[in-house]
């Protein structure tokens, strides 16, 4: 649907529009009317749905990109937004996002946005911007692949603050940028570190924190942390760090701890050094988490100072869970 093809549907009682603009997938939606401030502003009056995003910006071969996925409710891409580089040439036919003059190619049979533009970044912020427009709420996941959020001031995006989660893979925040950063995080969120230069400062103010591998994740480091759900992959960490991390637990720290998921558990060095007691009731007990069911029944009891319980649980591939009876 084009901008001339859009008049008659304006013209239309506000009640109808609203019915019309409910029958258009999310995909559709966001083409109508990017670039098109009248239908931006008919749309944007009715707001129906949540979508789910998840936005990737990436660094390849001295350029920025990024790509938008929009998920149904079963998990389904039904829209893929891509914003690449382009020259500083000027076609005919352009159009604006934001501030920013782009060319637009779009592939409905694929669901398949292409839009080219001299600043991909401003591009990438004006878009969801526009999203924001147009629906009531967003949910959205923010990756960064290969980046150094020092350029375009990313460490300090304003999108960062309103995602759900928060990915940083092979990417860098320095120092100097790492307090700023910190203070876009909220208690809503969760952050994941793979790999790059990332050296959090304490208690970021995170639900989760998954480390999947990160050099400055130091043992000093990592019993700071005071998040709801913590999960450290292979090889990151020691085993007196862990140890160390829940006897502070068991002293009274990391008070705001529920879950911690640990790969590569040493079980007999955690049950030696932690003196826990066995599970000996004859009906199975769960804990219920974020990712579901936790079977405890075969776990092993830790306490902390003021009588919380915390239970400690092995599976057969090394994983060790860990979880507070609050």
């Amino acid at each position: 649907m084009n901008s001339s093809s859009s008049f008659p549907l304006f013209a239309l009682p506000h009640l109808m529009q609203g019915l019309c603009f409910k029958q258009m997938d999310g995909f559709d939606l966001i083409c109508w009317t990017l670039g098109n401030k009248i239908a931006t502003e008919a749309v944007s009056l009715h707001k129906y749905s949540t979508p789910d995003l998840h936005v990737t910006i990436t660094w390849d071969s001295g350029r920025f990109n990024s790509q938008f996925y929009h998920f149904n409710e079963n998990g389904k891409v039904v829209g893929m937004w891509n914003i690449q580089s382009k020259n500083k040439k000027r076609p005919r036919n352009m159009k604006h996002i934001g501030a920013d003059s782009v060319v637009i190619h779009t592939y409905p049979s694929s669901s398949i946005t292409d839009i080219h533009s001299s600043n991909p970044i401003s591009t990438t912020t004006a878009l969801m911007d526009h999203f924001k427009k147009i629906y009531r709420k967003v949910n959205y996941s923010i990756r960064f692949e290969g980046v150094d959020l020092g350029e375009h001031a990313l460490y300090k995006w304003k999108h960062l603050s309103e995602a759900s989660k928060i990915e940083l893979i092979d990417s860098n925040v320095y120092p100097h940028h790492i307090q700023e950063f910190q203070s876009m995080l909220r208690p809503h969120q969760e952050l994941l570190i793979e790999r790059g230069s990332v050296e959090l400062e304490n208690c970021p103010k995170v639900k989760k924190i998954t480390i999947n591998a990160s050099k400055y994740f130091t043992a000093n480091k990592f019993n700071n942390y005071d998040c709801e759900q913590l999960e450290v992959r292979g090889y990151t960490i020691n085993h007196n760090d862990y140890v160390e991390f829940l006897t502070e637990w068991m002293g009274g720290s990391h008070k705001n701890l529920k879950t911690f998921t640990l790969f590569d558990a040493d079980k007999g060095w955690l049950i030696y050094r932690l003196k826990p007691f066995k599970y000996e009731g004859e009906v199975k007990t769960f804990h219920e988490s974020d990712s579901g069911l936790i079977d405890c029944s075969e776990g092993y009891y830790i306490m902390r100072n003021d009588g919380t319980l915390g239970t400690l649980v092995f599976n057969e591939n090394g994983v060790m869970q860990f979880v507070v009876w609050l």
